[in-house]
């Protein structure tokens, strides 16, 4: 049976249409649906202890939002560099 790395490397080579059949046909599957689902409702319950905790921003003008999202393409280019 071939392992998941040489599975992946397989489904990278088919043509983009075969790729979206076999997504869609995964995405149909009682079992990884299941998996999704739970992992959905993990990341909501840490959501809710994150605010739960105050461990959130408030962004009340159109100059904070900007600023926000400044600060985040700052912090992703350095890692990138870091990375490089």
């Amino acid at each position: 049976m071939p392992t998941v790395a040489e599975i992946k490397a397989a489904a990278r080579k088919l043509p983009v249409k075969h790729r979206t059949d076999l997504l869609e046909h995964f995405a149909q599957d009682p079992a990884i649906q299941k998996e999704q689902l739970s992992r959905l409702r993990a990341a909501v319950e840490e959501g809710e202890r994150d605010f739960a905790e105050g461990r959130y921003i408030e962004i009340n003008s159109k100059a904070e939002l900007r600023e926000f999202f400044d600060d985040i393409k700052r912090r992703g280019r350095t890692r990138l560099k870091r990375s490089a």
